[in-house]
């Protein structure tokens, strides 16, 4: 049985063309009031729904080349969170960038300057806000795959791997969804392993060099995105065990303490000050490069207490990055 969100994906397909609430019901085989509270949905998506009259009938549908009519209550809300954020804190600095992004873009209703693609509000475009990022919206292919996205249909694409200057050629793939992760923006795709389970990927959209839709519908499949990113630390999502970790944050890096207060990770980190006002941190997650490299990084800052072997592979590193410096 379908849910809501694939019926409002299945009703946007359709406002490729204009329709009146009355053909919308009948593709759909639905009543004209779920037809409207549907259309209250997107119109508060701030999409591009259009409704105008035509030869005596009211028409809908989704066009963003033309004058965007912006959510004014959202754009007050962020406002507010604004005012309480703090311009002399580096962290909440970076924040506030991003929401005078983001509200520079909801403002905008000129259709020459107007990125549709810009706007994080769609249920397909995710901004995760993993350990320490730092946001950049990004002027990508974004609205192509999200529109395949929507109907359900497979895209083909030209991809440059990162590893090499190979490039993979058109290669067709069933895009999933769109994820800004620690400042880089990516596609997921799926595929189906035999079992039928799904198997995912990520295409970074900086390497995708050109997308064309095609007319080959894939099943749906249900991206969980908090799942798929659980015990991950940055970019990193392997499929090594996870490992509990604690760290001891000194009282004099309160910036670092800062850090971890306002980061996100899944599952939670709990924390807990000590006498001498030092923060422990403890953590679940997977040992990866990147989180390895990222305690070289603040190595002065923090002591790890556990795991040991964290501890024995921090220190063999940093003795052979001294051993390289002094050869």
């Amino acid at each position: 049985m379908a849910t809501s969100y694939q019926k409002i994906n299945d009703l946007k397909a359709k406002l490729k063309t204009k329709m009146t609430v009355s053909q919308l019901a009948s593709a759909l085989n639905c009543g004209t009031r779920t037809v409207f509270r549907h259309l209250e949905v997107i119109n508060n998506e701030n999409c591009g729904l259009h409704r105008f009259k035509e030869g005596g009938e009211t028409y809908y549908i989704i066009r963003t080349d033309g004058e965007a009519n912006f959510n004014q209550t959202m754009v007050k809300q962020l406002e507010k969170i604004k005012k309480s954020m703090a311009p002399t804190d580096p962290s909440d600095n970076k924040n506030i960038k991003l929401l005078d992004k983001m509200i520079d873009a909801m403002q905008n209703t000129n259709q020459d300057d107007f990125k549709p693609e810009a706007i994080a509000l769609d249920p397909d475009y995710i901004l995760d806000y993993g350990p320490f990022c730092d946001h950049k919206l990004q002027d990508t292919m974004v609205n192509k795959v999200l529109k395949a996205i929507h109907s359900g249909f497979k895209i083909r694409m030209n991809y440059r791997h990162s590893s090499s200057d190979f490039t993979s050629g058109w290669i067709e793939v069933c895009p999933v969804k769109v994820i800004m992760r620690v400042d880089t923006l990516y596609l997921i795709t799926v595929e189906l392993n035999e079992d039928g389970t799904p198997k995912y990927k990520n295409y970074l959209f900086e390497n995708i060099i050109s997308v064309s839709e095609t007319n080959t519908p894939f099943a749906r499949v249900e991206f969980k995105a908090k799942d798929y990113y659980k015990y991950a630390f940055g970019k990193w999502t392997g499929n090594d065990a996870a490992e509990e970790v604690s760290l001891l944050i000194k009282a004099e890096s309160k910036w670092l303490q800062t850090q971890f207060e306002k980061s996100h990770f899944n599952p939670e980190i709990t924390k807990r000050l000590d006498k001498d006002k030092n923060m422990i941190v403890d953590m679940k997650l997977r040992i990866t490069p990147d989180f390895i490299t990222w305690l070289m990084g603040v190595s002065t800052e923090l002591r790890i207490l556990k795991p040991a072997s964290l501890k024995k592979t921090i220190k063999e590193k940093l003795q052979k990055a001294l051993a390289e410096i002094d050869a």
